[in-house]
């Protein structure tokens, strides 16, 4: 698709503010707790149900939660992941670096007892060693600036025997509405670079290196599972009146002069009539990679499962 003349011109949003070249990238975007604070209504709408219909996998594959179980959710978002868990019984901690997104988290939990919410950065967790069940993080770890401090963090909170669940994309664009934005972006401004995506989105798009990843914060017993669910909007129509809304938490929109927002909304919709599907719904599927693993005792892990040591540790 060639865009017109005048939308080739536009010249891509920048911010100097924080990158050499004058493009903030989409890890230092979306990091900002600020940027989030700004995309709770959105994301709870549009973001959540994709995340939500991985939940059952991902309690499953950590032996199920219930009332004796102790959950953490680190970058929980709106809540798709400690809502199953609550409904399943579990006490749920629920983390976000987006003190707007802990305030929603706070609400929905509010009917379940034992079950909260707190502001926290998930490279740097305000909780004892050793204290949870089972901890997940859904869509988040690739965005962290330290994401390998992320996954240790994880692997720190847990108790030993218990597991850590990790949710990421097989493709490296990321998920759902994020394919065609990216589409779109190319067709609208041609021959203009793309803001870079987080490293780790890259690294954890490939099951061996995902399960390296996960060994290498300390986890054991390491299973990936690649698991394909679908975002959906109700029609086109949908699509084209909520684009604000939905892509209220995707630096490569949000951070477009609104000429340029405007030149790229009708080339998005173009893009999502591609997978319209035959009731009418916009359907993109999507591609999710669920990692699992166990906190072992240090007698029962194996040279290969250890985690990194500095030189000379022994």
């Amino acid at each position: 698709m060639e865009a017109p003349p005048d939308i080739a011109r536009v010249r891509c949003a920048r911010d100097a503010r924080t990158a050499p070249n004058g493009i903030m990238s989409t890890e230092e975007h979306i990091s900002r707790s600020t940027h989030w604070d700004d995309a709770v209504a959105g994301y709870e709408e549009y973001l959540e149900t994709l995340s939500r219909q991985f939940a059952d996998e991902a309690i499953t594959m950590v032996g199920g939660v219930g009332p004796q179980t102790c959950v953490l959710d680190v970058a929980a978002g709106t809540g798709a992941l400690s809502i199953a868990a609550a409904r399943a019984g579990a006490r749920v901690l629920a983390t976000d670096i987006s003190p707007a997104m802990v305030r929603r988290l706070a609400e929905r939990l509010a009917m379940f007892p034992g079950c909260s919410a707190k502001a926290m950065d998930g490279q740097r967790l305000e909780t004892p060693d050793d204290a949870f069940d089972a901890a997940f993080c859904f869509f988040g770890i690739f965005i962290f600036p330290d994401w390998r401090l992320g996954l240790r963090e994880l692997f720190r909170a847990v108790r030993r025997g218990g597991h850590g669940c990790v949710l990421t994309t097989r493709d490296t664009l990321g998920a759902g509405q994020n394919l065609i934005l990216f589409e779109a972006l190319r067709a609208a401004f041609p021959g203009r670079s793309l803001p870079a995506m987080p490293e780790a989105l890259t690294l954890l798009s490939e099951p061996k290196s995902f399960e390296a990843e996960m060994r290498r914060a300390g986890f054991a017993d390491v299973e990936i599972r690649a698991v394909e669910r679908t975002w959906s909007v109700p029609s086109l129509d949908s699509f084209a009146a909520n684009l604000d809304r939905i892509y209220s938490s995707y630096a490569p929109y949000v951070d477009l002069e609104p000429i340029q927002r405007d030149a790229l909304k009708p080339v998005l919709v173009a893009y999502a009539r591609k997978h319209v599907a035959p009731s009418g719904a916009i359907e993109i599927p999507t591609v999710g990679l669920l990692a699992v693993g166990r906190k072992v005792e240090r007698t029962d892990v194996s040279e290969s499962d250890r985690p990194d040591r500095p030189s000379g540790q022994v």
